[in-house]
């Protein structure tokens, strides 16, 4: 085989323009199908996957300074985002379509320096459950030629709002991948437009 160049080898996934969710793992077929649900609107930077070090598992016979021989297992996919959004359809997403009722709210007496609050109010209350949140991830590039998909992820919610005077109310996904059985079309999918 000959050699390949750096310039052969270069195919580069970079920059997100999209964050695409769809709740069901893509499967294999004669063509993979995907059908985002959501376009997330994910804070900038925020989006990490990383995989942990393998764990290297070494037999060892006396006799030899070195091991007999060497097996391990894969590291955990670690995914972590954040979703600056308390709209109605992402509290479902990420706490269920139960947890989240909406309600009409009426406050009296909250004239104070900082305002009046008081009046009619309507809105989401949600009630925090431990939801597994599955599906796939589908990134966009930033010149939307290419999309790397993350597939069989297993996500779970929390709010954040660590920042109240610069920050937005947010939903923080963190999670991992799942092994998809037999009909999965892969852990990760690296796709080009066009080709």
């Amino acid at each position: 085989m000959a050699l390949k160049k750096m310039t052969d080898l270069k195919d580069v996934f970079n920059g997100i323009s999209s964050v695409l969710f769809q709740t069901t793992p893509l499967v294999t077929g004669d063509s993979i199908a995907i059908a985002p649900e959501y376009e997330l609107p994910v804070e900038v930077d925020s989006i990490t996957i990383s995989q942990d070090d393998p764990t290297i598992n070494n037999y060892r016979v006396h006799g030899l300074s070195i091991p007999w021989t060497t097996s391990s297992e894969v590291g955990d996919v670690n995914l972590d985002f954040i979703v600056p959004t308390n709209h109605t359809d992402v509290l479902k997403l990420a706490y269920g379509n139960n947890a989240v009722t909406s309600v009409s709210v009426t406050v009296t007496g909250a004239a104070g320096d900082g305002g009046d609050a008081s009046g009619s109010w309507t809105g989401n209350s949600v009630k925090f459950s431990k939801t597994k949140v599955v599906g796939c991830i589908a990134l966009l590039n930033e010149s939307k030629d290419k999309m790397l998909v993350i597939n069989n992820v297993a996500l779970y919610a929390a709010p954040q709002y660590d920042n109240a005077s610069t920050e937005p109310f947010a939903i923080h996904f963190v999670g991992s991948m799942e092994a998809g059985g037999t009909q999965s079309a892969g852990d990760m999918v690296f796709l080009t437009k066009g080709s």
